[in-house]
């Protein structure tokens, strides 16, 4: 009786446990479904993907994540991020800019896994915070924080088949103490891709132009990132960065060119053409929290350094006479930039203050030298000749409120003010410019949230400098009677965005958006007799109305989509060219889905399709031009190993358009060898729970050495 009165009890005690458990376990996924974040959030100024909330985003890298973001576009074969209706973007970890552009900004992003990545704030009209330079927006990748400690890494191998076959490795070791944090990263990359241009220029003299181009890279980037925790509050970090880079392109041009002054004449090009490109970049910070309440001070410096060395040779062939050109050019492009920055952050019970000052200067040099093959021996042309120096310095302090008012609304207020001077010097023709203003960047956001909708307000006002490229009067030749050159007389362009933002469930988000553009630039060409010339000019202003959309949800439990739509109305008007304006209007959109293929959600399917239909923009229209791509992703060894193999543009579209002047037409045809197949291997190894929480300074201004 004893014994069954024990054996009851044990039994209806390890019952009562089992369904304790039972519910407690039950109670805990509860929870954890009710505390699941929504897959989109929107704040007073900027829209949030949470990437745990994405089926689709898992197992990838970063630079794949944020293909699957609302409204952002990653294409590969460009090496571009941006946000569609605006051109490319800056991209930040935990709210600082990374100090990488193109393909090495994507080779980074690899090494990034969407396990360790909390969420993606897309911010189209960024705060007085940050530079006022550009129109592009920012994109902010916010890390999970890494509670372990010791070591972890990964390493990964990527194939690209376009014409030509071309690889990317890239290596990652991290290593952190509760002090002490270190990241070692090397990238390699060997690449090429096939190009195919075509230019026509109808006017009363006639050009019509064909290249066919084999472009190459090399690149061998190392990086060291260290950080050390002073005190509890305090924290000191660097990062390094040196690129060594080399690339080439093999150029085979027919011009036939058809002009009353000459008739009909054709010439035959073969360009060779190499590039060294070691860069530096060093930068350096200093954060250190001011109290309990999270005042913190942050004080940051970068330098960055190039020399850009530059042998072109191309040989002419004049099919009328049979006669034969041999030209060569010499080239070095020095730029130099260095920033210094401090920021305050100051919150208290009636909100939030941002302030800080920051300097920036920006120098470059270059020189170009002109040889004409005669008699065997390379004879310098001093009337082709170029120096260009450029000088700029910009001295900028910023000024921002943010408050809450109860759990609906949520507002914040800034005022950027920018000093800029700049002087350019051109010895060969004893040429130069100076210039000096001063202007005032205000940005303004509201935000209301009610239930599951969120209605957003905001403004900015920003300015878009030239880069170097556009002002250096460098004449890069593509035989010996046509070239591209910059412009050292264009002046930036002014931007006014205003946009009302709405979300709905954390699925549908879709925004209004108005853009004036003032005093824009752009590349133009022109034909003088045998030459083609382009070069820069401010030429246009330009107002858009636009509206996107995107909805994001899960159907069956297996397929996530995800559909993005974007629609604008321009109305321009020109100065300096006799252009003919469009009635500009442009429709895009894309749908991406993924299919997990098993229970474990380790093998999944995507499909995507996005389509540009034909639009229209100041005095230029482009043709439809759509992207189907697919791929097959795998993850094994508990996520640590991943398999992916991606085809893209698989209907290999071509990019056309045409320009309308008073004068001529001018008409586009370009491909450039978008599609591909890629195979991708990532392995992360070590304690890899989350990825080192490292810090990045800002620093846009690199971006303008482009």
């Amino acid at each position: 009786m004893k014994l069954s009165y024990i054996f009851i009890t044990t039994l209806l005690s390890a019952t009562v446990f089992a369904q304790i458990k039972k519910d407690s376990i039950q109670n805990i996924e509860k929870i954890d479904i009710l505390v699941k974040k929504k897959l989109l959030e929107r704040k007073a100024d900027r829209l949030i993907f949470n990437v745990a909330s994405s089926i689709a985003s898992q197992g990838m890298d970063a630079s794949e994540t944020l293909a699957n973001v609302p409204m952002l576009k990653v294409d590969e074969n460009m090496g571009s991020i941006s946000i569609v209706g605006k051109s490319s973007v800056n991209v930040m970890i935990n709210g600082r800019i990374l100090n990488l552009s193109g393909t090495a900004l994507l080779n980074y992003l690899k090494s990034i896994r969407s396990e360790n990545i909390a969420k993606i704030e897309v911010i189209t009209t960024p705060p007085a915070k940050y530079e006022a330079q550009g129109n592009s927006g920012l994109i902010n990748i916010v890390l999970k924080k890494n509670p372990n400690l010791g070591f972890s890494g990964s390493i990964n191998s990527n194939l690209i088949q376009r014409t030509y076959a071309g690889f990317n490795d890239n290596g990652v070791l991290n290593y952190q103490t509760e002090k002490f944090s270190s990241s070692v990263k090397l990238t390699y990359y060997d690449s090429s891709k096939r190009t195919d241009e075509n230019y026509t220029i109808l006017a009363n003299t006639q050009n019509y132009s064909n290249s066919i181009r084999k472009d190459m890279w090399k690149e061998l980037t190392p990086s060291l990132n260290l950080s050390y925790k002073i005190t509890k509050n305090s924290e000191i970090g660097m990062e390094y960065i040196y690129a060594h880079q080399e690339s080439g392109m093999d150029i085979i041009n027919k011009t036939k060119n058809i002009s009353p002054e000459f008739g009909e004449e054709n010439l035959l090009t073969n360009t060779s053409h190499r590039e060294k490109l070691p860069t530096h970049t060093l930068s350096a910070y200093y954060d250190v929290k001011l109290d309990s309440l999270g005042k913190k001070l942050s004080i940051a410096g970068n330098f960055y350094k190039n020399n850009s060395d530059t042998d072109v040779n191309f040989s002419t062939l004049t099919l009328s006479d049979n006669s034969i050109q041999n030209v060569k050019t010499v080239s070095l492009i020095s730029p130099q930039i260095f920033s210094a920055q401090a920021d305050l952050e100051l919150p208290f019970s009636f909100g939030t203050i941002e302030t800080g000052m920051k300097f920036n200067q920006f120098k470059n040099f270059s020189d170009l030298k002109y040889f004409t093959l005669i008699d065997e021996q390379y004879i310098s042309d001093e009337e082709r000749a170029n120096l260009f120096q450029y000088k700029e310095e910009n001295y900028a302090a910023y000024f921002s409120y943010a408050k809450s008012f109860g759990e609906h609304w949520e507002t914040k207020a800034g005022l950027r003010y920018e000093n800029t001077s700049a002087e350019s010097f051109t010895p060969s023709a004893n040429s130069g410019n100076q210039y000096n203003y001063d202007q005032w960047f205000p940005s303004a956001y509201v935000s209301y949230k009610n239930d599951k909708n969120v209605f957003s307000l905001s403004y900015s006002r920003r300015i878009n400098r030239p880069s170097m490229s556009n002002l250096n009067p460098f004449r890069w030749y593509s035989n010996p009677y046509s070239y591209s050159s910059g412009n050292p007389l264009l002046t930036p362009s002014y931007i006014n965005n205003l946009e009302l933002g709405y979300t709905f469930d954390g699925k549908f988000s879709t925004s209004i958006y108005y853009l004036k553009l003032k005093n824009a630039f752009g590349q133009l060409s022109f034909i003088d007799n045998l030459s083609q010339i382009s070069t820069y000019l401010n030429y246009y202003n330009n107002d858009f109305l636009g509206l996107n959309a995107s909805y994001t949800d899960t159907f069956f439990k297996f397929w996530e989509a995800n559909l993005t739509f974007n629609a604008s109305l321009q109305n321009s008007e020109t100065f300096n060219v006799n252009a003919k304006t469009q009635k500009g209007h442009s429709i895009n959109y894309s749908i991406n889905n993924t299919f997990t293929l098993n229970k474990n959600k380790t093998i999944a399917l995507f499909l995507n399709y996005s389509q540009n239909l034909p639009y229209k923009n100041v005095n230029y229209s482009f043709q439809n031009f759509s992207d189907l791509s697919s791929g097959l992703k795998i993850s094994l060894m508990q996520k640590q190993l991943q398999i992916n193999a991606t085809i893209t543009n698989i209907f290999a579209q071509r990019y056309r358009g045409d320009m309308f002047f008073d004068d001529s037409t001018q008409h586009m045809d370009n491909y450039w060898d978008g599609r591909s197949f890629r195979l991708s291997i990532i392995y992360t190894f070590g304690n890899n729970k989350n990825k080192i929480s490292k810090k990045n300074i800002n620093f846009e201004e690199k971006d303008r050495v482009q």
